[in-house]
């Protein structure tokens, strides 16, 4: 069974569950619309953060498709 975690988001200054870190990357990578996040998504933070996060599950798919 899955057990999810969280940790600290500097992008958003909290704590973020690995599913809500996993829909914040589909945004940024342009999978899924940002209505599905439940605050503003803001693009030049994410492209600060996210893109060098150890949490980024998508980081290494997307380099790979590239």
């Amino acid at each position: 069974m899955y057990k999810e975690t969280s940790y600290l988001c500097p992008m958003v200054s909290r704590e973020m569950w690995d599913s809500e870190c996993y829909d914040v990357q589909m945004v940024h990578y342009k999978f899924i619309d940002e209505q599905v996040l439940d605050f503003i998504f803001d693009e030049e933070k994410a492209e600060q953060f996210c893109n060098t996060c150890p949490f980024n599950q998508l980081k290494q798919s997307v380099a790979v498709s590239k």
